[in-house]
């Protein structure tokens, strides 16, 4: 049962999965009680559009940077919403160092 008080906002519909016995909602990976249905999830999940996306430049970027090694180069990507990069970093962490150098050279932060 989860708590009255628990709400969730987010621009994509939530989501449960269990790891190592405990019970997440995502994004945002909050631990709810065993036996949390999506059902009672959604009921307390309202969606949340990005800040400014009224402000969301209308560029796109694309650019390949090289990885730290200088054996590979990564996909970075700015679709006008989403950040993204090829590489296993941003996989794991969702931020790499490869979108700060682009970020740096658009001075944007």
């Amino acid at each position: 049962m989860l708590q009255e008080e628990f709400r969730i906002s987010s621009f994509l519909p939530p989501g449960l999965t269990t790891i190592g016995g405990k019970t997440y909602v995502v994004p945002g990976w909050h631990v709810v009680p065993e036996g949390t249905t999506l059902e009672e999830v959604n009921e307390r999940w309202s969606k949340d559009m990005p800040k400014n996306i009224e402000e969301t430049p209308e560029y796109k970027i694309y650019e390949m940077v090289d990885s730290s090694k200088g054996d590979k180069q990564y996909d970075v990507t700015f679709d006008g919403l989403w950040w993204s990069c090829t590489c296993p970093g941003f996989g794991f962490r969702r931020d790499c160092r490869h979108l700060k150098e682009v970020k740096q050279k658009h001075n944007i932060k």
